[in-house]
C-alpha cells in the first residue's frame, strides 16, 4: 500500500475523532457523534441505513487518535495530499507532516514530533529515525538544532539556556 495513502487514512481518522465524527462502514456517510459516552447507541444519519455505534465502542476503538495540539498538521495533510499531483508534491506533504510538531499554543513553541503519532516505536526510536531522515549521517546541523530546542525548553521551564 502507498505510504502517503496510509498516512492519509491515519490522519483522516485523527481529524474525525478530534471532531467527534465517525464514518459509517455501510454507507460511508460521515456524521457527528458528539462526546459519546456509555452504551447508548447513535445511529447513522443516512435514512434507512441502520448502522449504529455506542460511545463505549467508539472511544475504545479510537484511543490515542486525538489531534490535540497537532490538529492543524493532520488536517492540512488530509486536505493537501489528495490534491498533490506529482511525486515530489506528495513527498513534500509527507515530509511536512512527519516533521511537524505538536505546537504549544500557550507558549507558541514546538513540543514533541507529530511523527510519534504516525510511526511505530518509542519516542527515542522515532526521533532517531527522523534525525537520520532529516540530517543524514553528518549530525552537524542536528546538534545545532537540538541545542536550540533544548535552550528554548529550558527558557520555557524558567531555567537558563546552555552557553
Amino acid at each position: 500500500m502507498d505510504v502517503g495513502f496510509s498516512l492519509w487514512l491515519r490522519c483522516k481518522s485523527i481529524v474525525m475523532v478530534t471532531l467527534f465524527q465517525v464514518e459509517c462502514p455501510r454507507c460511508r456517510q460521515i456524521f457527528d457523534v458528539g462526546r459519546m459516552e456509555g452504551t447508548e447507541p447513535i445511529e447513522c444519519s443516512t435514512p434507512g441505513c441502520g448502522w449504529q455505534v455506542t460511545g463505549e465502542q467508539y472511544h475504545y476503538s479510537h484511543r490515542d487518535l486525538l489531534g490535540s495540539k497537532a490538529f492543524a498538521a493532520f488536517q492540512t495533510y488530509v486536505e493537501d495530499h489528495p490534491c498533490a499531483r506529482s511525486s515530489a508534491a506528495r513527498m513534500f506533504c509527507i515530509d511536512r507532516l512527519i516533521h511537524a510538531f505538536h505546537w504549544d499554543l500557550k507558549e507558541n513553541a514546538p513540543n514533541r514530533s507529530v511523527g510519534n503519532n504516525l510511526i511505530e516505536g518509542s519516542h527515542i526510536q522515532v526521533v532517531a529515525l527522523l534525525d537520520k531522515l532529516s540530517f543524514g549521517e553528518s549530525g552537524i546541523d542536528k546538534e545545532r538544532w537540538r541545542e536550540t530546542v533544548d535552550n528554548m525548553m529550558r527558557r520555557r521551564r524558567g531555567g537558563e539556556p546552555a552557553t
